[in-house]
Order: structure tokens, then sequence, then C-alpha cells
């Protein structure tokens, strides 16, 4: 499943923990499909990359990615997507 960009979403842990992320964008990576997030309670940079599992119709969840070669491959891949786009803003800010 597909989330529209901007979409909030919760997550749950096997604790019951819930932690409130905004879906950015998705990819295919060696073979498997990766999710971006960012915490909506966010004083830095930080993103998630979590990868998908069990999709079905009703709700789809999510394994966190421990592996930095696999974070650093889909993040990498996020980045040339947008290479357009962060070119544009970092000539509008002057960097």
């Amino acid at each position: 499943m597909d989330y529209d960009i901007n979409k909030v979403i919760v997550l749950s842990d096997d604790v019951g923990n819930e932690m409130e992320i905004e879906y950015i964008d998705s990819t295919d990576f060696e073979g498997e499909r990766y999710a971006l997030f960012m915490p909506l309670e966010n004083d830095d940079d930080e993103v998630i990359i979590m990868k998908y599992d069990n999709v079905s119709k009703d709700y789809d969840s999510f394994i966190p990615v421990e592996d930095k070669r696999i974070l650093e491959g889909v993040y990498e891949k996020l980045r040339e997507k947008y290479a357009p786009q962060l070119k544009e803003l970092d000539e509008m800010i002057g960097e």
C-alpha cells in the first residue's frame, strides 16, 4: 500500500508503545520494499527507514532496518530520486 505524501501514521511496537510518524516515500531496493518516515516529534533531521512486511489490503506492517548497508542504499536511492528538488532548494537558499 502506498500512502499519500505527508500522511501521518501511528507505529506500534510489540509492547504497545506508539509513535506518530509522517510517511515521506517508498522505494524498492534489492528486491524488497522500504518506506521512509520522519518522526513528528523530531528536533533534528532524523529519518526512519523500515521494510514493508506482511502487506495486506487492510494494513501494512513494517520491520525496522538495522543493516547499515541497506539503510545507506535505500537512503541514497531516495536522495537520487529527489536530487532535482534538493538542488533547486540549495540554489534558493544560496548553498
